[in-house]
């Protein structure tokens, strides 16, 4: 078989890419697709014809181990992307921010106060803020 390199000039034909294993047909005389290193082999009609239903029958018979392959790939990716947050999480101490107990006691109140409302002090947010102060001291 007669060799060729991408932008060559070459006739009707199937040509064969070596480095990626692709065919290029050509249905009338033109350039090959790539550049001067990808090289090409033409490609008989003849072993076409016997190479052809050979390799969509190893296509249909494999089909379903490369799905289960793909399925084990992915799945192996996802545990070894959780095992390597695992450990990096198990590096350092984490300490959430809230404090669930306290969060649904915060008052929330909308408007503005004015008057002696305004001045006066909520005995439990003022108790809360020093513990909250202790506990970031700690």
């Amino acid at each position: 078989m007669k060799r060729y390199h991408g932008g060559e000039k070459v006739g009707p034909g199937v040509y064969l890419n070596m480095r990626t294993l692709s065919f290029a047909s050509m249905s009338e005389e033109g350039m090959l697709s790539g550049t001067a290193g990808d090289e090409y082999r033409a490609v008989p009609a003849i072993v076409m014809l016997v190479v052809g239903p050979a390799l969509g029958l190893v296509y249909a018979i494999f089909l379903p181990f490369i799905g289960l392959a793909m399925v084990a790939w992915t799945l192996a990716a996802k545990l070894g992307q959780l095992t390597g947050e695992a450990a990096a999480a198990s590096a350092r101490v984490l300490r959430p921010a809230w404090q669930p107990a306290m969060s649904f006691l915060i008052r929330v109140k909308s408007g503005r106060r004015t008057g002696k409302k305004a001045e006066r002090k909520d005995a439990w947010v003022e108790e809360v803020k020093k513990e909250l102060e202790h506990d970031e001291e700690h």
